[in-house]
This record gives C-alpha cells, sequence and structure tokens, in this order.
C-alpha cells in the first residue's frame, strides 16, 4: 500500500499524515498516487503523447531590414512644445 497524505478540502494543500490532521473534518486522507500524481507516469504514455504532439512551423519573418526610418515632424515648434516638460 503507498503511503498515506492528509488534503485540505477548501484549497487543496498537501500534508504528510499525522493522527490529529486526519480527524479534523476539513480534511481528507488520501493516497500518494492522488497527492502526487507527476511521480507516477509511466514513460511509454509520455513517449506517446511526444510522438502525437503537433510540431509548429511559425514561418514568420523576424527580420528588420525594411523596415523605414521615421521621419521627422514638419513643424519644429509643435515639436518644442510637445518635450517642454520631459526630464
Amino acid at each position: 500500500m503507498s503511503e498515506m497524505f492528509i488534503r485540505v478540502k477548501k484549497d487543496g494543500t498537501v500534508y504528510p499524515y499525522s493522527e490529529t490532521l486526519a480527524s479534523n473534518p476539513a480534511c481528507e486522507v488520501i493516497p500518494e498516487e492522488i497527492a502526487f500524481p507527476e511521480r507516477f507516469i509511466k514513460p511509454e504514455v509520455v513517449e506517446k503523447v511526444v510522438k502525437t504532439r503537433k510540431k509548429r512551423g511559425y514561418g514568420l519573418d523576424l527580420s528588420t531590414s525594411d523596415v523605414p526610418e521615421p521621419s521627422g515632424s514638419a513643424n519644429p515648434d509643435i515639436d518644442a512644445d510637445a518635450s517642454r516638460k520631459l526630464p
């Protein structure tokens, strides 16, 4: 039989087994398989999932060679007003 743990029903926190927590009505006794299911994953299941997982091909071109230069403002007075209170 596997090791037993205590899980709090309200928030799902898992603690090692103790008689005091087991007698609390807000807690429930659970086996290790339920407390930590990641410990019991079979390797052949993982291999099957990895084989069937779709490979994503993102055909995006992220080069920046064709980005145009920003043009300056047409009116220097507007530029002076816009940056007046900047540090």
